[in-house]
């Protein structure tokens, strides 16, 4: 069996960086910020919620820049992300610690 090169490495690399690409600029504006992964953990406490969600709107922020930035241009790519994008799910998760409150982490 032969080892794998650079080469064939970087080759598979590339592919799979350009296939999600791909995929995700085909999503819908609505599929894209459909794509919302943060659930609140019950075991999981205040604190670890939060760092949870921390992570996740992250990622989030990440390729909601990335598709907006192919799909209507890097001016004002911040504000867009942050006002379509973020901002909802950031006033979802003000309601759930609201609804929380008093919970210990």
């Amino acid at each position: 069996m032969t080892e794998p090169t650079d080469e064939a490495i970087k080759d598979a690399l590339t592919a799979i960086s350009r296939r999600l690409d791909h995929e995700l600029y085909a999503l819908s504006e609505s599929d894209l910020a459909a794509q919302w992964y943060f659930k609140w953990d019950e075991r999981g406490g205040l604190a670890w919620n939060i760092y949870e969600f921390s992570d996740m709107l992250e990622m989030h922020k990440r390729r909601c820049r990335r598709w907006e930035e192919h799909h209507n241009g890097s001016m004002c790519v911040v504000e867009r992300v942050r006002d379509k994008y973020l901002m909802p799910r950031i006033k979802e998760f003000v309601i759930e610690l609201t609804q929380r409150r008093g919970e210990t982490s």
